[in-house]
């Protein structure tokens, strides 16, 4: 009898030992949500492989459940959504909570990033890690990868051939740098998030839109203007977060995943952007919009007036001697360095020497 108690006991722990194995060994739920839906070429080409690399590098020890097209939350509520714990990982964009950052208003001062879109990511990078992530941690959040938008052009509904051809009109704008750039250019910008654009431009509310012309396209804005005036005058920084207290949780070496699928992903976007800003404009040809390349006199005018928006930039924040005067330095340094470089160049530094200190 005592011996089949003993024997009945040691079948209870040795149970119990393996429900506890299998239970620590189920994997951790990675919430993952995105802004546009999944049918969209950035959930497709970026947001989807990114998800699966992150459970291909945890050997299956991460799940993912993805909610792209803004089931969870909208993409103005990113900061909010990821802090609070509404999603673990998604779009958190400073654009849309400017009055939350000072120096990451620095990356999108005219032509602040190569327009080189691999180098633009690389430069990114950098001064993240060197300047800007005290700024976006303090949101409660972690960087999951950077990436940054093509330059942006203008799109409306009435011809736009020349600068003088913007004065008066309405455009929409995402806010903060984007905006004081529409207003110097003679236009007036209407600030609104992406989500709510379309309509506004429907309906008369907005006589243009600031965006990429790849994003034109894919926010469908083409339906409504017929005029994409190109000048390519400044990149929006579009980084993604973790929530904080979920990637603290994390054990290193998963936190190590999360970085290794990150540094795929920005780069991702780029290359993504570069296809799709093609395929724009053809899209644009086979509708019927009128694309107009600025002209040389209007870059240099538009160079002329935009120009004061970097040294006011440095006197807003610290003045000379302040982080703020370094990364500019840093900015115009980055853009001299890796413009030039092949995708094949960026590529292999980016695998040789990724940038650390992200998070």
């Amino acid at each position: 009898m005592k011996a089949s108690l003993i024997k009945a006991a040691g079948l209870a722990v040795t149970l119990g030992f393996t429900v506890s194995a299998a239970h620590a060994e189920e994997p951790i739920e990675v919430k993952l949500s995105y802004n546009q839906p999944a049918s969209s070429a950035a959930w497709q080409e970026v947001m989807q492989p990114y998800a699966d690399r992150l459970e291909e590098l945890s050997e299956g020890r991460l799940e993912v459940v993805t909610y792209p097209g803004e089931v969870l939350h909208p993409v103005a509520d990113g900061f909010r959504a990821a802090a609070t714990g509404i999603t673990d990982v998604t779009s958190a964009w400073p654009v849309y909570q400017a009055s939350s950052f000072k120096l990451f208003h620095g990356v999108q001062l005219p032509r602040a990033l190569p327009d080189n879109d691999l180098a633009a990511v690389r430069v990114m990078d950098e001064v993240y890690a060197k300047y800007l992530r005290d700024e976006y941690e303090r949101l409660r959040v972690k960087l999951a990868f950077n990436a940054v938008t093509p330059g942006y052009d203008i799109m409306t509904t009435t011809p736009v051939n020349s600068l003088e051809d913007l004065e008066g009109l309405r455009i929409r704008a995402s806010g903060s740098t984007i905006s004081d750039i529409v207003e110097r250019l003679g236009a007036t910008p209407v600030t609104m998030s992406i989500t709510d654009a379309y309509t506004a431009f429907q309906q008369g509310v907005v006589d243009g839109i600031i965006l990429a012309t790849a994003d034109m396209v894919a926010y469908r804005m083409h339906e409504v203007g017929k005029y994409n005036y190109r000048l390519g005058v400044a990149r929006v920084a579009i980084p993604h977060a973790i929530n904080a207290q979920f990637y603290d949780s994390l054990p290193e070496d998963l936190q190590n995943v999360f970085a290794e699928a990150g540094e795929q992903a920005g780069y991702d976007y780029s290359r993504m952007y570069m296809r799709l800003t093609e395929r724009a404009l053809e899209e644009m040809e086979k509708e019927g919009v009128t694309v107009v390349e600025a002209s040389d006199e209007d870059v240099a005018r538009v160079n002329e007036l935009l120009e004061p928006m970097w040294s006011e930039f440095v006197e807003n924040n610290g003045g000379e001697g302040s982080a703020a005067a370094e990364l500019v330095k840093d900015l115009r340094a980055g853009f001299e360095r890796y413009d030039d470089m092949s995708e094949e160049e960026l590529t292999t530094l980016q695998d040789t020497q990724p940038v650390e200190d992200l998070r």
